[in-house]
């Protein structure tokens, strides 16, 4: 499953987010993962959860961040669960640039059993329709 929170600077997209986490934190019993360009969100979710600050590594693009998330899925079999806030933030492209990430994204999900919550900042009326699917 992969769900798009879409929409413009300070709509509340990583409240809900950081709400979410929280919430599937606490039911599931497998991993759960939270990704972020900024340690910010670290105390405010859950001490389950797998935080990871994407700046402490060296990932500039959507094939880079595609290849570091099968990385972060590759070593850990039990994850269930991806938060990726603020993904147009985190990998320096616009949000029509990003279909084939989509793409990866989707296999990993259906091959792994992996959940994706992922923000998106952007004006919902120019929003692709590859991402619509998702909202």
């Amino acid at each position: 499953m992969i769900k798009v929170f879409y929409g413009k600077k300070g709509t509340g997209k990583t409240k809900h987010m950081l709400e979410s986490a929280n919430s599937v934190a606490k039911e599931t019993n497998g991993a759960v993962v939270y990704i972020d360009d900024s340690n910010e969100l670290l105390v405010k979710l859950s001490h389950k959860i797998r935080f990871i600050n994407i700046l402490d590594y060296p990932v500039f693009g959507s094939d880079a961040f595609l290849g570091f998330i099968c990385g972060v899925v590759s070593q850990n079999y039990d994850i269930e669960t991806i938060f990726i806030d603020g993904l147009t933030y985190i990998v320096h492209q616009d949000v029509e640039s990003l279909k084939k990430f989509f793409d990866g994204i989707a296999k990993i999900s259906a091959e792994h059993n992996a959940d994706f919550y992922i923000s998106i900042n952007g004006d919902e009326e120019t929003m692709p329709s590859f991402i619509r699917a998702y909202t």
